[in-house]
């Protein structure tokens, strides 16, 4: 009983003394924005920066040191981000704009062989009246994707992120602000003009199937932020119920894979894949005979529809499709099922 005693009280002496090491030891790195005279917004631009965060902060993730210990890796600029796109976009002259930064955050991942950065941002303009009255322009919104090779240096990473970011956007503010051009989107559905910064939305979606020799339904769940593009990708989270002849089966995945093809502001086109791994109860005159192998599922599925889905907007969305899945059970051939599917989701 003593021994079980000491042994839970060096557990949690252990636990709390790793949880103050983290607190004491966690890393920053300052990423740079590089200074380039030559490429710069035509126009006078103040920033103000509404994150609800420390305003040099861009980015932090998490790495081993000495092989055990998780470190978190928390990433700078050099200067206040808001100070610091005013002092490398700002042309100071000219008509004066004014730009506000509601989402600005680069995720990070590391494999064997590359650094992958994801950044997100969300942008509102404004243009600048004699009077001082601001007209609000629009919205930008990016989900700029960058490779560098593992072995480089991460804060050089960082910085060589931001500043090819840096470049689309000051391309995209002289696109939108120049007074002879009369497409103001520097990208279909990258600059929603005279609109707002639209909310993330909540989705809660279910799917329908039926086909010869099935039928079936999927429900699903996801954040997703404003598109940021007129192609795009998303991912969820699915439970999947499907009845055949001679079985019912139940699957899981936590990978789904959506491509999207904004068509117009009303219709979407949605390419949904997923791998699942699931269960099957038999309900066949052999069930008898089935071993326990065969309880397990393997399935890989596609599915194909155009959804009724209004662009930042809440509200209740329909599709219609096709379904395409394959499956593999051990002991059992191949099983390839095609079948039509109609799909309800609303957005919060």
């Amino acid at each position: 009983m003593r021994l079980l005693i000491l042994l839970l009280l060096f557990i949690n002496l252990f636990n709390v003394g790793l949880t103050k090491a983290q607190s004491y030891v966690a890393d920053t790195l300052t990423a740079k924005f590089t200074d380039d005279t030559v490429l710069r917004f035509k126009h006078t631009l103040s920033v103000t920066d509404l994150r609800d965060e420390n305003p040099n902060f861009i980015s932090i993730y998490e790495k081993k040191k000495w092989l055990f210990f998780p470190i978190d890796q928390i990433v700078f600029t050099s200067r206040p981000l808001a100070k610091s796109f005013e002092y490398h976009l700002n042309g100071k002259n000219g008509q004066p704009y004014h730009l506000d930064i509601y989402e600005f955050y680069i995720n990070h991942s590391k494999d064997m062989f590359n650094h992958s950065f994801s950044l997100h941002g969300a942008f509102q303009l404004f243009k600048i009246q004699p009077n001082g009255d601001s007209i609000l322009m629009g919205a930008f919104y990016y989900e700029d994707f960058f490779k560098h090779k593992s072995k480089e240096n991460v804060e050089k990473a960082y910085s060589k992120v931001i500043n090819n970011f840096k470049t689309e956007f000051i391309q995209d503010l002289n696109t939108v602000c120049s007074d002879t051009t009369k497409t103001i989107n520097p990208g279909q559905y990258h600059f929603r003009k005279g609109s707002k910064v639209a909310a993330k939305n909540f989705y809660i979606s279910t799917d329908a199937y039926y086909g010869y020799t099935f039928w079936g339904f999927d429900a699903e769940i996801w954040f997703s932020s404003p598109e940021p593009a007129q192609k795009f990708k998303r991912k969820s989270r699915m439970f999947r119920y499907l009845n055949y002849k001679n079985r019912q089966s139940v699957a899981f995945s936590t990978g789904v894979s959506y491509l999207n093809y904004r068509v117009n502001k009303n219709w979407l086109l949605q390419n949904k894949s997923a791998f699942l791994l699931g269960f099957n109860k038999w309900n066949d005159i052999d069930e008898a005979k089935r071993t326990i192998e065969e309880v397990f599922l393997f399935q890989y599925s596609m599915t194909q529809r155009i959804t009724l889905n209004r662009l930042d907007k809440s509200g209740i969305a329909f599709g219609v499709g096709l379904i395409e899945e394959a499956s593999y059970i051990i002991y059992n051939k191949p099983i390839f099922s095609v079948g039509l599917v109609l799909n309800c989701a609303y957005k919060f």
